[in-house]
């Protein structure tokens, strides 16, 4: 007899956990590049044959000095210009991994590694060959850590 009230009492147990509503987490939000991202900092490292022959650090930016980003894959950057009006480019991009590849007047893309992004920072690495203007011959690297804020 007893297990005859088991088998009345365990269907009516498992319906019962069954109807618990369980909570659902929250969708964690997808951090994106866009939007509009001001730049708050400007590093360039001059590298001869391995070594650090200069660098320069600027940080003195205005609300003229930021990139929009589009989810069209397109955007701009605006750059404080003369007194009257700040220079504009545009430009198309696309997103791989932690890249970030911007094209610029039908110009071969330039590769950029995103090295953080959050909902309020965002930064890239970009590595490029420079020529020495006084000695053609003389290539250096140069490498460039920009930051930006919303």
């Amino acid at each position: 007899m007893k297990y005859k009230h088991i088998l009345l009492i365990l269907p009516v147990l498992f319906v019962c956990i069954q109807a618990c509503k369980k909570v659902a987490a929250p969708p964690e939000a997808k951090v994106t590049v866009v939007g509009k991202w001001f730049i708050i900092k400007h590093d360039l490292k001059l590298i001869k044959d391995g070594v650090q022959i200069g660098e320069t650090i600027k940080t003195d930016y205005t609300a003229d000095d930021f990139a929009q980003f589009y989810k069209d894959g397109t955007g701009y950057q605006s750059a404080k210009g003369t007194a009257n009006s700040p220079s504009l480019t545009i430009f198309h991009y696309t997103l791989k991994d932690s890249s970030i590849t911007l094209y610029i007047n039908g110009n071969p893309g330039v590769v950029e590694t995103i090295t953080r992004l959050t909902e309020t920072g965002f930064a890239v690495h970009f590595e490029s060959q420079v020529i020495d203007p006084n000695n053609p011959t003389q290539i250096y690297t140069g490498i460039e850590e920009y930051e930006f804020k919303r």
